[in-house]
């Protein structure tokens, strides 16, 4: 007797929930940046990312490890709004995508300093770079074309023509296939929203980095 290949489940139609329990309807036929955004969806979750990254960046200026901690009782209150506010619960993989949103915004309060030789939290903490869960090692590709999406908002931001949005919007879409398929415990439509999520506050790391630039 021979053996059917799995039978692959067929995607939501526009309208309809993202994956069963989510609270994210399909919206394809829009514009990504112009869906209802991942904060929108979980408000509180948002500025536990911030405190969090606040938090990671005290540590790394010396703030021991209490400020660590500190990072990782942010991080954890924000997976789970994240969970409870999607309606999406897969714990690894909200802990890499959050992880990744607080190591991006991390990055704006380092923006006057050089950061390369930073103290690194020990095992088993989210933050430290041996961590299973990082984004740019389970997908390198999605992780550099979220990079790429938040350089073109940036240029469609300061005046950019019309291909920078578009050129955005591919990548974003680039990067949330590419997570998708590590990751798929979350729907494509909720990555899509967390890919825009950390490419915008790339874009906006971008230009508090060159405001602190020296002229």
């Amino acid at each position: 007797m021979t053996s059917r290949p799995p039978r692959l489940p067929i995607p939501a139609a526009p309208g309809e929930p993202a994956a069963p329990g989510s609270s994210l309807v399909v919206e394809d036929g829009r514009d990504i940046l112009l869906r209802r955004p991942l904060e929108d969806h979980a408000r509180s979750a948002q500025v536990n990312v911030f405190e969090a990254a606040r938090a990671l960046e005290e540590f790394r200026a010396g703030g021991g490890p209490g400020a660590v901690e500190r990072a990782e009782e942010a991080a954890d209150r924000a997976i789970t709004t994240f969970q409870v506010r999607t309606g999406e619960k897969d714990v690894a993989a909200w802990q890499t995508a959050v992880t990744y949103m607080v190591e991006l915004y991390a990055t704006r309060h380092s923006a006057h300093r050089l950061s390369v030789f930073d103290p690194a939290p020990a095992p088993p903490s989210l933050f430290t770079p041996v961590s299973p869960l990082r984004l740019e090692k389970i997908s390198h590709s999605g992780h550099t074309r979220i990079l790429r999406a938040g350089r073109s908002l940036k240029r469609a931001q300061r005046g950019g023509d019309e291909m920078d949005i578009a050129r955005a919007q591919q990548a974003i879409h680039e990067a949330a296939r590419l997570l998708h398929h590590e990751l798929d415990g979350l729907s494509m439509p909720l990555w899509i929203l967390i890919v825009r999520f950390c490419a915008e506050i790339h874009a906006d790391n971008l230009r508090a980095h060159r405001a602190a630039a020296p002229d």
